[in-house]
């Protein structure tokens, strides 16, 4: 090949890998354009559906944890951090000296959901070593998806309830990164305690309150030490404490 037609071979391949990239660049500007808004609508859409499920009993509460799990598994964060404006959100944050900053979002840009939400939503923002400090719940179902860091993620079964205290056998004890997610009922995994290990972290929050209409406790966190008494079988005794002295002890 002549020094020429090597010249001209050369620009033409460069001309050529130029217009690929412009193509395969406005294709993944119109996807994110029109194909990807659609899809996060549609997963807020079902979010709603279930929690109304939830909410009116067509849905028992363990149901209800298995279909929030299989949503959360397919979302696509990328889009879900756009429309939470997490960008702006993540800016902003005053982070507490203990425990987590909780922060409000907007879903007014999805379409097709009603103003007002059964289900109730935060973001929970942390620094280093700060934790959404040890709690079970009664009478609602929450669910933690993570946003952005990483954490390590502790999750018990409420065996016993008492008035002092529960009896709670360990779950889950992992780490969580981005799309990482877990669930929580009366039933399953009741207890949950995460504590940041990146320099931040953040958790998209839901909650569904009141699930259970003949449940008489009020739709709370309860918070514990899961450091209480060992019993055997892998049990732990765990004092009820408030919400002060836990974050004093694990925030």
């Amino acid at each position: 090949m002549t020094e020429m037609n090597r010249r001209a071979f050369t620009r033409s391949a460069l001309r050529s890998l130029t217009a690929l990239a412009l193509i395969e660049g406005l294709q993944a500007h119109q996807l994110f354009g029109q194909d990807v808004k659609p899809i996060v609508d549609d997963w807020f859409k079902e979010l709603d559906r279930l929690s109304k499920e939830l909410k009116d009993q067509k849905l028992k509460d363990l149901a209800f944890q298995s279909a929030l799990e299989k949503l959360y598994a397919r979302v696509d964060l990328a889009s879900l951090l756009k429309t939470l404006d997490f960008e702006r959100i993540a800016k902003g944050v005053n982070y507490r000296a203990k425990g987590e900053t909780s922060l409000p979002v907007d879903f007014s840009n999805v379409k097709g959901l009603p103003t007002k939400l059964v289900f109730g939503r935060q973001i929970f923002a942390l620094k280093k070593g700060r934790s959404v400090v040890p709690h079970g719940h009664d009478n609602m179902a929450t669910g933690f998806l993570i946003l952005d860091g990483k954490f390590r993620g502790r999750h018990w079964d409420r065996v016993e309830d008492h008035d002092d205290h529960y009896i709670i056998k360990p779950t889950i004890d992992r780490d969580f990164g981005p799309g990482g997610f877990s669930t929580v009922s009366d039933h399953r995994d009741n207890v949950h305690w995460f504590t940041a290990e990146s320099d931040t972290a953040f958790i998209f929050n839901i909650h569904v309150l009141g699930v259970d209409p003949n449940n008489d406790a009020v739709a709370s966190r309860v918070y514990i030490d899961p450091m209480g008494e060992k019993l055997a079988g892998g049990l732990t005794k765990a004092p009820k404490i408030t919400s002060d002295r836990a974050r004093e002890l694990y925030g």
